[in-house]
């Protein structure tokens, strides 16, 4: 768990490159579709990606054990389309949507690379007791600077460091802030790009935030722990039908060995 650390506002601009590469290969000749978008970046350790034409889901991926995924989508026409994109992490809770129109060529591919979600983010209360604590926790890319902002009738800001799996947590002392209305956000330290933002008060009582979990996947004994247990109950499921979700890690209505390579990444034992 991250100490609460104060720092100063750094915004730093990043960029997403883009290139269009003519090929000459007929859709499905070595895996290359003749016309195609394709998009690549970095969101959070097994996070789903998911793509959207036109406000419509298309096609999700997965991304690997650093965050890195990659998607092609095969066309047909020249013309001009806006994507959006969205990352989901392994519990569940959703980045930003980000929006690209990309103008579509027949015979080349469009590339979209150097895509970075900003961290997800989530808190455990929805009002908080003067001079008690708020959790913030998400996920970001393994090893990750962050910084944390509370904004309101004043400000205040954090420092911390995702660990190896992406997962982060801080408590914020709320004794310094006076009642009212506030937003939380995240990002990392060299990207301008925040987070979603999350309304909390200061008030009188302590409310549970409802809206949200947290949870490791595969942990459906609830106990902050991968081991025998967790194994023994995904291995009953496997090959059967209407899985729950907590043994469903990719999300994919199913368990296979997918599902077992993800518990074995965050395997404690």
């Amino acid at each position: 768990m991250a100490q609460a650390q104060s720092t100063e506002n750094v915004s730093i601009s990043a960029r997403v490159g883009g290139e269009v590469v003519t090929t000459n290969n007929t859709s499905g000749s070595i895996g290359i579709p003749k016309t195609a978008v394709r998009f690549s970046g970095e969101a959070y350790p097994f996070a789903t990606i998911s793509v959207l034409k036109e406000g419509k889901k298309v096609v999700s991926v997965q991304a690997d054990s650093r965050g890195s995924f990659s998607v092609t989508l095969e066309e047909q026409y020249d013309s001009t389309i806006v994507y959006s994109l969205f990352a989901t992490d392994v519990s569940g809770n959703q980045s930003l949507l980000i929006n690209y129109p990309i103008a579509v060529y027949v015979g080349f591919i469009t590339h979209l690379y150097g895509i970075r979600f900003a961290p997800t983010i989530v808190v455990d209360k929805a009002e908080v007791r003067f001079g008690d604590y708020l959790a913030v926790y998400g996920y970001s890319l393994s090893e990750a600077d962050l910084e944390v902002f509370i904004e309101g009738k004043e400000k205040k800001n954090f420092t911390l460091v995702s660990s190896k799996n992406g997962s982060y947590k801080i408590i914020l002392p709320m004794q310094d802030l006076p009642k009212g209305e506030y937003v939380v956000y995240i990002r990392y330290v060299d990207d301008a790009r925040n987070s979603k933002l999350v309304k909390f008060v200061i008030g009188e009582l302590n409310v549970p935030n409802t809206d949200t979990v947290e949870n490791i996947p595969g942990d459906c004994n609830y106990d902050r722990l991968i081991n025998l247990v967790d194994f023994s109950v995904l291995a009953f499921w496997y090959g059967k039908d209407n899985p729950p979700a907590c043994v469903d890690t990719n999300r994919d209505n199913k368990i296979d060995l997918i599902d077992f390579s993800i518990l074995a990444f965050w395997w404690t034992g």
